[in-house]
């Protein structure tokens, strides 16, 4: 990490213009070329000269989750961006989406607070992401109404019959910066159909939102590509796309790469979903010209800066620490804490060892491997829901749960979604298939070269269940366009499903009925795309808040047993 001085101490992750480019993530090696600066054509750099005499300060976060003040922070960030703007009148703060959910400052309010922290924050223009519909729609409604920046998405579409809530977003802004106009444009993931709770998109069980799906991302392009030629049209010397797509393969065929690959006419994408760290790696375009993308990773471990220099040279940097925090938004965020803290300090139990979600290296084993954690929230909410088995998605289980006093606030963090409980009649056929889908990215093993391998939020941690998963078989797993499971072509890779009956495991008889539990968005809300078990018959359609069940569970444990300190077996991987 190199130190430079400018006003205040920054520390720096550098994209030099000779091209030192460092990459963090996952899914971005191999044949990259690090980042450049553009040359201008001759009459251009001599307009640009003669219009604008300083650099252009773009500052961009990423995949907040509600950590505010986490890391470098939203008081530290404001007073980055206020310094940089006392010496630089063209500076703008940008967020490419995934703010509002993930703490507890986000769940208690349905991310009202977020937002209020965000208007103080300064920001000009968000790109809306996934998880941010995760209140529900018409509660993103209300948020919006509420903003104070501007906010820009060009790949939706909607074909309902009630009042369509995003058609007034535009596809893109146009800055004018001391003469020279920059473009913005806001690509929200086409997953969030299913990445989100799928029935806020639809109507009457039908789909009405879109996100330009299908087509093996063409579609996705195409919108981009329509809003980049109207921005040039209307005279943007620079089109920087603000994108929650993801840079790694999972995230294919709309991932940010390969949106720089089908387009033409955009200088930078700006990244996030995928939680990368990429300082600024070139990709060439549709025309074979470098595109620079850039990501800042989550819960503000980073802050990106592009800089376009009147010469027309664009270089990105990551920022992980400053020297000073704008006192305001440091008791800004304070008072909004202060708020919660009688309910988040209310103590639940004790902890006598650590239930993590990641191994040692932060990959999150919670998305391709049992993991004590996961097997305690689903033994959880079998517990208060009462039923034969339970699944939850690793996706959902967000946070570790150290060692110590145990409080309210400690278990919002692990499920932060307040997603409903629900539990279900299904067969064992139906279970084999839930499963079947979860297991779909499962690898043989979990990272490769310091990244994750087979990573899916989509990944099923149970209770009452006990499943092999052969990564040796591909897996057959069928979706229509819209990323919802159809069905299992070929050999399935879940194999050995047993259940547990009268205290012992037994084979699961997939034409026999049993009892499921697990959160609405998965059993009834086809949520991560699997439609397995939306249209069983309902035990219970709506349930409480699954940090209920880890609130209930514990106080009927007491302390947590020493079972839950390693793997029991329930999920094997070959």
């Amino acid at each position: 990490m190199i130190t430079e001085e400018r006003g205040n101490t920054v520390k720096r992750q550098i994209t030099t213009i000779l091209g030192l480019s460092v990459l963090l993530a996952a899914g971005c090696a191999g044949g990259q070329k690090p980042a450049e600066t553009k040359e201008p054509a001759p009459a251009e750099e001599a307009a640009q000269t003669a219009e604008r005499t300083d650099d252009i300060y773009i500052y961009y976060t990423s995949d907040v989750h509600c950590g505010v003040d986490e890391n470098l922070g939203f008081a530290k960030l404001k007073a980055l961006v206020d310094d940089t703007r006392a010496e630089h009148e063209n500076t703008l703060l940008v967020d490419l989406g995934d703010t509002l959910q993930g703490g507890t400052l986000g769940s208690l309010t349905q991310g009202s607070i977020i937002y209020d922290l965000m208007n103080k924050m300064g920001y000009d223009i968000v790109e809306l992401g996934n998880h941010d519909f995760d209140y529900g729609a018409s509660r993103l409604w209300e948020l919006l109404d509420k903003a104070e920046f501007d906010i820009v998405l060009c790949n939706v579409s909607y074909t309902g019959k009630k009042e369509d809530h995003l058609k007034d977003i535009p596809a893109y802004t146009i800055r004018d910066l001391q003469g020279t106009k920059v473009a913005f444009i806001g690509v929200l993931t086409p997953e969030t159909l299913t990445a989100s709770t799928p029935a806020y998109f639809q109507e009457d069980g039908e789909y009405v939102y879109d996100f330009s799906s299908g087509d093996e991302g063409k579609a996705l392009a195409a919108k981009v590509q329509k809003a980049a030629d109207d921005a040039r049209a209307e005279g943007a010397e620079y089109v920087i796309v603000l994108s929650h797509l993801g840079s790694v393969p999972e995230n294919a065929p709309y991932d940010a790469v390969s949106l720089i690959r089908n387009t033409r006419g955009i200088d930078a994408v700006l990244d996030g979903h995928s939680h990368s760290v990429i300082i600024g790696d070139t990709y060439p375009n549709a025309d074979g010209e470098d595109v620079v993308l850039s990501s800042v990773g989550t819960k503000m471990a980073n802050v990106g800066e592009l800089i376009i220099t009147p010469e027309g040279e664009i270089q990105t940097v990551l920022i992980g620490e400053y020297d000073r925090e704008d006192a305001e938004m440091a008791d800004a965020i304070a008072s909004a804490k202060t708020e919660l803290q009688d309910i988040l300090d209310r103590k639940i139990g004790d902890l006598p060892f650590d239930m993590p979600i990641t191994d040692e290296d932060g990959i999150r084993m919670i998305r391709s491997r049992e993991k004590p954690i996961g097997n305690f929230c689903a033994d959880a909410v079998r517990s208060l829901m009462k039923t034969d088995a339970a699944i939850i998605n690793g996706g959902g289980v967000r946070h570790t749960l150290s060692a110590g006093e145990v409080t309210y606030g400690n278990l919002l963090d692990v499920f932060p979604f307040q997603n409903e409980l629900a539990s279900c009649k299904c067969t064992g056929r139906q279970i084999i298939d839930v499963l079947e889908y979860g297991a779909q990215s499962t690898e043989s093993i979990y990272v490769f070269d310091g990244n994750p391998a087979g990573e899916y939020g989509g990944f099923l941690q149970v209770s009452g269940l006990k499943y092999t998963i052969d990564t040796s078989i591909p897996s057959g797993v069928q979706k229509d366009e819209n990323g919802m499971f159809t069905g299992v072509e070929g050999e399935y890779r879940v194999k050995d499903v047993y259940i547990l009956q009268n205290g012992e495991y037994v084979p699961v008889d997939p034409d026999a009925e049993y009892t499921l539990s697990g959160t609405r968005y998965v059993l009834f809300g086809s949520g991560d795309g699997n439609t397995v078990l939306k249209d069983c018959e309902p035990v219970i359609a709506i349930g409480p808040v699954d940090s209920e069940a880890l609130i209930t569970y514990m106080n009927e444990l007491g302390t947590i047993p020493d079972s839950y300190r390693e793997p029991e077996g329930r999920i094997t991987v070959k």
